[in-house]
């Protein structure tokens, strides 16, 4: 015995209804995505289909196979309309017999809604009522099933409104924090962004030549200006505000917060670290006389001042990587930068981040540092660079004497010393201003794909900023 597959009919291969309304079971069609078809129009969530199953042909118009089904319980027209069954009928007398009128909703009291429908009942339609789609609600309680239908439907529409007027009241809403807002108040804009807003400005524009732009997650932010999308940014950079707190700051949620981070901080660093400091690359002696300060007066080839800066950060997962990355003179888990600062206090270079563990020699040597120098170029570094066998021909290297085997240094190393900390003070400074962004205190374990792109987008940040020496200003 085969009942028919489709959902909702209870056609048998061994039941045969007494009128001409006698239906056939068909095959599922041999080719794929036909049977497919079939297969889902059946909408049977309870099983899988499987090639002993048919389907009856009620469901095609006209019991042709050839046009496919289309009739179905969810389908309109669902169920015979009662009067194609009178017409069927072979009982002529079937209108003249006294009749009770009941309202039921044909098909639907194992739990579909549908419009209630007048049906007649006679003894003589019986046969009519053993049609496979008619299925009598037992307790003729449907009219109270309705009722409590529609007063569900009514409270949705109720919700559904309140919901809508929360979202129109959200969009004509202003943020509480804005660039329009804060744009006339220069401390603020410091306090944020470390900018004044004409070079806000300037950030702004040169980023809008790029757009549009392909955001990190995956889909456009698009209700919110790409001023406020930079400020909040800055605000990530500078104070290291939480995505929580900014979103509530900009009315938002946390993952557009994430989206825009994540999307400024690539793009600006495509902008200023590729496309500036990058491509300019280290700035030449001709150009640092022109901007040398006084101090420089012993030191008039010098091309740059070296140093390392450390970042701690959260512990890496893997062994391997928490072995290298713990510095032993900070005592933590940290990630370390070359940095190189011209005379004038403009940060001319840095490094890819590497782990804690390794040396500042051994930083200068894996970033290729020195590839940028040519002959007659002097760099000051402090003693923890003795590179002195990595310099290339004609390059020198100027660091703090060593204190080997004397109690005290004589009065010229002294003055040395003295002349090269001097100098060697603005590429500290400069690392300090790195650390005003304090998203730099310290990396958690979520930007650390980014942790590269992220100092180096500072450095380049740290140069927008007022000049670090009065003079050159």
């Amino acid at each position: 015995m085969v009942f028919c597959f489709a959902f909702g009919c209870n056609h048998r291969s061994d039941r045969h209804s007494k009128n001409d309304t006698q239906c056939h079971l068909f095959r599922f069609p041999t080719n794929v995505k036909l049977r497919k078809k079939w297969i889902e129009l059946c909408r049977r969530a309870d099983r899988e289909w499987n090639e002993g199953d048919r389907i009856c042909s009620c469901h095609f118009e006209e019991g042709c196979k050839d046009k496919g089904p289309s009739i179905f319980v969810y389908s309109k027209p669902k169920f015979p309309d009662v009067a194609d069954i009178r017409k069927r009928t072979k009982f002529a007398e079937i209108e003249k017999v006294p009749t009770v009128e009941s309202t039921c909703t044909i098909g639907t009291c194992r739990g579909g809604v549908e419009e209630p429908t007048s049906v007649l009942f006679t003894a003589e339609s019986s046969a009519a009522l053993d049609h496979p789609y008619f299925h009598p609600c037992p307790s003729f309680q449907c009219a109270s099933k309705i009722n409590e239908c529609q007063a569900k439907i009514k409270e949705l529409e109720i919700e559904i409104r309140t919901l809508e007027i929360d979202i129109e009241r959200l969009k004509n809403s202003r943020p509480v924090m804005s660039v329009d807002a804060m744009k006339n108040n220069q401390e603020k804009m410091l306090l944020y962004t470390s900018f004044t807003y004409d070079i806000f400005k300037i950030i702004v524009a040169t980023l809008q030549r790029f757009e549009p732009l392909n955001y990190y997650s995956g889909w456009n932010v698009t209700n919110m200006s790409l001023e406020d999308q930079v400020l909040i940014t800055l605000m990530k950079l500078r104070p290291n505000l939480r995505d929580l707190d900014l979103a509530d700051r900009f009315s938002t949620s946390r993952a557009t917060i994430s989206n825009i981070v994540n999307t400024i901080i690539c793009a600006l660093h495509e902008i200023f670290y590729k496309g500036i400091m990058v491509r300019v690359g280290l700035p030449s002696q001709l150009k640092c006389k022109g901007s040398m300060p006084k101090s420089f007066e012993d030191f008039g080839s010098a091309r740059a001042s070296i140093d390392c800066t450390e970042i701690t950060q959260d512990v890496p997962s893997d062994f391997n990587r928490q072995s290298a990355s713990y510095s032993n003179y900070k005592s933590r888990h940290t990630v370390k930068a070359l940095t190189a600062v011209a005379p004038n206090g403009s940060c001319v270079y840095v490094s890819p981040l590497y782990p804690g563990s390794v040396s500042d020699a051994n930083i200068v040597k894996h970033s290729h540092f020195l590839e940028n120098l040519v002959p007659g170029d002097l760099i000051l570094a402090d003693k923890g660079f003795n590179i002195h066998d990595q310099m290339p021909s004609g390059v020198q290297l100027n660091i703090p004497p060593f204190l080997i085997n004397k109690t005290r240094f004589t009065s010229k190393e002294a003055e040395l010393c003295y002349k090269i900390a001097r100098n060697r003070i603005h590429v500290e400074r400069v690392n300090e201003r790195f650390k005003n962004y304090q998203i730099l205190n310290h990396i958690p374990a979520n930007y650390r794909p980014l942790s590269t792109k992220i100092m180096q987008l500072c450095a380049c940040l740290v140069n927008l900023q007022a000049p670090l020496l009065k003079e050159i200003a």
